[in-house]
């Protein structure tokens, strides 16, 4: 029986802005659960990580023009990382394991109890399917930190189905598993007033920081070419007015900038929109804003995405919540007038179809899947 925990995240995990509301929830679940958990936050002194930022980081490019090698990326932040684990450790004897929600930092050194780490995926993993690049010097450094780390750890938890068969081929660590992937999101009880709501609206949300910002454009260019047929919104959350082609805003668009979920009036203003939409479009390219789109999802949502590795892996090839587009304006407004253009009955199957598909990936469901795990690692050792 777990009854307690110590688990470091880059970031307060009181706080549901930190890193896309998942250590809020992984801790609040075990909480919620009934062990004691003891949050450590492990990020560094903002002036220290800004400086290093604003002016190293610029340095390091005049060598390496694309270097990724940011302040938590270098032996400094290890060396305040370690010094916080090792203090955490001595704190809190009775735990009966640590979690680093990373793959960058666990205290294994500085302890015989089970370590495991908890994250996406890999430095190594995001330069081969992301920047489809050879990583430079010092981000080389970082990925051997991070193969060290992993062959000394207990377990690695990886969210995505590709990325732990990726961690798992590598060798460096013989635990590694996907346990499904989470909702960020509290309760939400499917009802046919949702779905009715939903079906009148005729509004679209988009969800997606700036780097989704060639996924929001093509939406917007396709609602342009759809014209007055479409009679709805373009919600769009987690990009700034400042950022979109004035050329592509008008009447029809809603312009939010980010949301904190933190602040009740902002959570509540947010799920207002997604309970609201009958579709949820992002089809920016090779990774289309994984976790808004299962909350959408999980909101009962229908959703247009992009045709990329991790959501193929969990959802399969054919989905019946929606459509996979390329990143093109005249695709995704034929798709988006084919579900626009739904009956009740054919929206209500298919806004069905997108909750039932997320119903596994609740947090108390994965939550006791970790559990079990961790119990077996620790029954294991004895």
């Amino acid at each position: 029986m777990i009854k307690e925990i110590t688990v470091f995240s880059y970031g307060d995990s009181n706080l549901l802005k930190t890193w896309s509301n998942v250590p809020y929830f992984f801790t609040k679940t075990f909480a919620d659960d009934g062990v004691s958990v003891n949050r450590v936050n492990v990020e560094p002194n903002r002036l220290l990580a800004g400086l290093w930022n604003r002016v190293f980081l610029r340095l390091i490019h005049v060598i390496f023009k694309n270097s990724t090698y940011t302040f938590d990326r270098t032996p400094f932040f290890r060396f305040l990382t370690n010094r916080k684990m090792k203090i955490a450790v001595q704190k809190y004897p009775q735990t009966d394991v640590f979690i680093s929600i990373s793959f960058s930092f666990h205290p294994k050194k500085y302890t015989d109890k089970p370590v495991l780490m908890f994250c996406d995926w890999t430095y190594d993993y995001y330069f081969q399917y992301f920047q489809h690049r050879k990583p430079d010097f010092l981000e080389t450094q970082e990925i051997r930190n991070q193969h060290q780390l992993q062959s000394t750890a207990d377990g690695l938890l990886a969210l995505f189905p590709d990325t732990c068969k990726y961690i798992s081929d590598q060798g460096y660590c013989k635990n590694v598993f996907y346990l499904g992937n989470v909702i960020n999101s509290e309760t939400f009880n499917a009802t046919n007033e949702t779905v009715m709501e939903k079906f009148n609206s005729n509004d679209i949300v988009f969800i997606g920081a700036d780097k989704y910002l060639p996924g929001l454009i093509t939406l917007l260019q396709a609602v342009q070419i759809l014209g007055t047929a479409f009679k709805g919104r373009v919600q769009i959350i987690g990009i700034n007015k400042d950022k979109i082609p004035s050329s592509l805003l008008s009447d029809k668009t809603r312009v939010y900038g980010y949301l904190d979920k933190s602040s009740v009036s902002e959570r509540n203003r947010y799920y207002d929109i997604v309970n609201k939409a009958k579709v949820f479009v992002n089809t920016n390219p090779r990774w289309s804003s994984f976790s808004a789109s299962l909350e959408s999802m999980y909101h009962m949502t229908p959703i247009i995405t992009t045709h990329y590795r991790s959501f193929i892996e969990t959802f399969g090839e054919n989905i019946k919540f929606g459509y996979y587009s390329e990143n093109d304006p005249t695709e995704v407004s034929i798709l988006l007038r084919r579900i626009l253009n739904l009956n009740l009955t054919e929206y209500k199957k298919m806004s069905l179809a997108a909750h039932d598909a997320v119903t596994s990936f609740t947090w108390p469901v994965y939550i006791d899947k970790l559990e079990n795990k961790i119990q077996s690692i620790i029954d294991k050792g004895k």
